[in-house]
């Protein structure tokens, strides 16, 4: 007992010592922050594992309108969120976040919101395990944690945390499900609504092993565009990162993907020969590749405008914007999101998208109590339709 109290207490005035020197050099810190949070993670978890008990122990308190307000005294400094899809196509996700009090008051607790149904919640530190309340909302499928920190946060001090769980199986289908078009693939639909000012964010995916981003141009098969993608473990990761995110901002996360032909995603590793003959060939190829590379841009650039204003041309301006709200979802979008981005009522965006599906541009189908649009036509996907103008003066 004595040996548990002193390395709780060792382990405290260590991270007391590093929030302190984070205080002074912050940027120069969180590197060394990150290390030693997983290092002592790893070994609290290894001695202490975390089991379905803790769960248990703070079991959801459901409710219908929950009336729990978000403290404005403090912001997030770094947030990072990994959602991993698991072989199974479960969602399990890891929130792992620096805060920062801003306010002259100290701060006891944390409330972070969840705009999903969620299950199995752990909340942690680098000490160990933190006790929290958990309010669920089933009228809003949502979910609030109320966590309590170990010690009071002070004006300008930082703490981690991190909080994981997985998305309810029976709200799942919400967000991942497979659609049988285009030879077959799983459709990631991930929004985010972010209930605290956060300074930096990162977003990162990964998708199951032996599981493959789409290839071709419709649908699109990530969108937004992310900052970087990483093969890690023969799995493939998708990285966004942000910076000054404000209060209440939210956004969806699209990522289409399917599953390889040999059910794990080739590694192929390249030697390069050692005979001066093989390398004048392998330069010889590259230099055509290069080549055929810059005609193709070349080539290409010539005849986009052409492309842009045949297409243009087939097209009225009404037409035109619902093509144009389509391809900022990312090649598919739902009615109602087309109404938003256009402007125009149900009917006008219903009467446009029968016009358009009679010439084969489109495809609509049911979807809960709205139609779900995708673009069939590559030609009208990434076409700059806003050079109808541009043919005008040219005309003129």
């Amino acid at each position: 007992m004595n040996r548990e109290k002193v390395r709780t207490v060792t382990s405290y005035l260590e991270l007391k010592l590093l929030v302190g020197i984070i205080k002074q050099k912050p940027h120069l810190t969180f590197a060394l922050l990150l290390v030693l949070f997983c290092t002592m993670v790893f070994v609290e978890f290894y001695q202490h594992p975390l089991q379905s008990t803790a769960a248990a122990d703070t079991p959801p308190i459901i409710i219908n309108n929950p009336s729990l307000e978000v403290i404005q005294g403090h912001f997030i400094l770094y947030h990072t969120m990994g959602l991993k899809i698991q072989n199974d196509y479960s969602l399990q996700v890891i929130s792992t976040l620096v805060v920062e009090n801003n306010d002259s008051q100290p701060i006891d607790f944390f409330i972070f919101l969840i705009n999903k149904s969620v299950n199995t919640v752990f909340v942690y530190d680098p000490i160990g395990p933190l006790s929290f309340t958990w309010t669920k909302n089933d009228a809003t499928h949502s979910s609030a944690l109320n966590i309590s920190m170990r010690y009071p946060l002070l004006e300008d001090d930082k703490y981690v945390l991190s909080i994981s769980y997985e998305i309810d199986p029976s709200a799942q289908a919400t967000y991942l499900f497979f659609i049988s078009d285009f030879g077959g693939y799983y459709n990631l639909e991930f929004p985010l609504i972010h209930s605290i000012r956060t300074e930096h964010f990162q977003l990162e995916i990964s998708l199951p092993g032996g599981h493959l981003l789409l290839s071709g141009p419709s649908p699109r098969p990530v969108f937004p565009s992310p900052t970087k993608i990483d093969i890690v473990d023969n799995h493939v990761k998708l990285i966004w990162i942000y910076n000054s995110i404000d209060l209440n901002y939210d956004y969806s996360y699209f990522v289409r993907f399917n599953k390889t032909a040999l059910g794990t995603a080739p590694v192929i590793y390249i030697q390069l020969p050692k005979a001066f003959f093989a390398y004048l060939t392998l330069s010889f190829l590259l230099g055509t590749i290069a080549s055929g590379t810059i005609f193709y841009f070349i080539l290409k650039k010539r005849v986009q405008p052409t492309k842009t204003k045949l297409v243009s041309s087939l097209l009225s301006e009404a037409e035109q914007a619902v093509i144009q709200a389509i391809n900022e979802e990312g090649g598919m979008a739902i009615q109602r999101k087309i109404c938003e981005r256009t402007g125009f009522s149900k009917s006008k965006v219903s009467q446009i998208l029968l016009k358009l599906e009679e010439k084969d541009v489109l495809k609509r189908e049911r979807w809960g109590r709205t139609n779900r649009v995708t673009i069939t036509n590559p030609s009208f996907l990434k076409i700059d339709l806003n050079a109808k103008e541009q043919v005008k003066e040219e005309q003129s």
